[in-house]
Parts: C-alpha cells; structure tokens; sequence
C-alpha cells in the first residue's frame, strides 16, 4: 500500500519535481490548490507527510491549516517559501512545523529534507505512541541511557540512585520526551506545564532546565539529553529510547 503525502501548491513544477522523485519511492502525492481542499484532506485523508506552499493562501489562513493539522496529526510538516524570512521561520515553528525550505530548483534539498523527516517520524512514531499510551501505567519504565524513568514512583534514577527531581522537574521532562525530535519553543513549555505564559516565561522555563540539567545530565555545561537550539527553545532527541514493561509493579528495594 502506497503512503501518502498531501502536497498544497498551486505551482505545478513542485509537484512534477516532487512525484518524479517521490513516486519511485513507493509514495503517492495528494497535490491541492486551496487552502480548504487541504483542511479537507487532512480531516478524511491517511497523510504520511504533508508540504505547504505559503504563497497558497494569507498568513492568517495559512497558520490556521498549520494549527488544525498539527492537532490532528502526527506527521511530518514541511513549509516552503518563496524567499527566507527569519519571522516566517520563527511563526512557522511556534506552530510546530518540522521544517522551512526556501523553494529553488532542482528540489534536491526540499527532497532529501522530507525523506529525513519521513524516516525520522517512521522509527519513532511507535515509540512515542507507547510512551502516551503506557506513560501511566504503573509496570512502566523509560529508559534514556544510563537513565530509568519510573512512572510508578516518579524518579529517574541512574545507577538505581534517585536523582531527586521535583514534581514539576519530572513533568517538565516527561514533556519533553514526549516530544521527542521537536524543537519546543519556551512559550510552549511555559503554557503545557505551567499553564499559562507570562513576559518572563523564558527566565522561568531557562531556570528550571537548568536545574533539571545539573539533575540529569553528566555534564551540564555540555549537555546530551536535552540541547538548547539557539532562537527557538529545547530540543530532546532520542532515536533508541525504549520502554520496558514488568508483571509486577516496581519495589523501593528493586
């Protein structure tokens, strides 16, 4: 069975540039025009993928298709532009878009930026639904490295020795691992956990990841687990985390 990726453009050498290549690769491509048709297709159609052409529609139509597909959906977004703009960027990724590509031919760059995203979202997608399913089962266990997430007991321990993180630490990090590949913005992470956000958000989120950083990671000053990506806010990424499962719940002497 063929995987699909809606493709809204009214440009039609994207879509040709973009079938050549894609079909090949045992992909079919849904193209759309408007900006309805694509809310149309994200709510009836199974999407793989998705790439919107910003020249389709305003900003204000543009953001809401954004919004409503990332709701819906857990697959790969890819926007492009007709010119880089730093605030189209920073608008785009606030709506949690997985990437922004300025359009130029050949569409080698917009090509090998979805097939990664595309891999990327097939090796974890089976992970992260795991971890939402199970995250409140009391058998469950994360584990990150050298790291046990116990969400029976909410700790993480390394080398069985609880790391003392406090209730909002845990929450904070749970967050992030759900989210694992995107790059959260500090806004974000001030409304999910916080709920609400403030002008200070920033200070009040750089704080509490740092403290959760001098808790967790070997080396604070350089760390692994959870990347700060200049501009934009904190990225967890984990391509092997695993969840492993007892028949019986976690004991304090385990």
């Amino acid at each position: 069975m063929q995987k699909q990726i809606l493709v809204l453009t009214k440009q039609l050498k994207i879509f040709i540039s973009l079938n050549e290549t894609l079909s090949a690769l045992n992909y079919s491509l849904l193209n759309v025009t408007t900006i309805d048709s694509a809310h149309q297709a994200v709510n009836t159609q199974e999407l793989t993928g998705i790439i919107i052409d910003l020249s389709c529609g305003s900003w204000f139509e543009v953001s809401e298709l954004l919004s409503d597909t990332r709701q819906q959906l857990r697959t790969p977004i890819i926007v492009i532009s007709s010119k880089f703009s730093i605030a189209e960027l920073q608008q785009c990724f606030a709506l949690h878009v997985d990437d922004y590509v300025v359009w130029q031919e050949p569409a080698q760059e917009l090509l090998l930026r979805l097939q990664q995203r595309l891999w990327f979202y097939e090796q974890t997608a089976e992970i992260n639904q795991t971890v939402k399913t199970h995250e409140q089962e009391t058998s469950a266990r994360i584990q990150l490295g050298d790291l046990t997430i116990d969400l029976q007991h909410f700790q993480v321990l390394r080398d069985q020795l609880d790391l003392g993180l406090t209730p909002k630490e845990f929450k904070l990090l749970m967050y992030l691992i759900k989210h694992n590949g995107q790059v959260l913005a500090r806004e974000q992470i001030m409304t999910e956990i916080w709920g609400y956000d403030e002008l200070d958000s920033s200070r009040i989120v750089d704080i509490h990841i740092s403290h959760l950083r001098d808790k967790i990671e070997l080396d604070s000053k350089n760390p692994q687990i959870i990347t700060t990506v200049r501009g934009f806010g904190y990225l967890f990424e984990d391509k092997n985390l695993k969840i492993a499962y007892k028949n019986q719940p976690r004991t304090t002497n385990d």
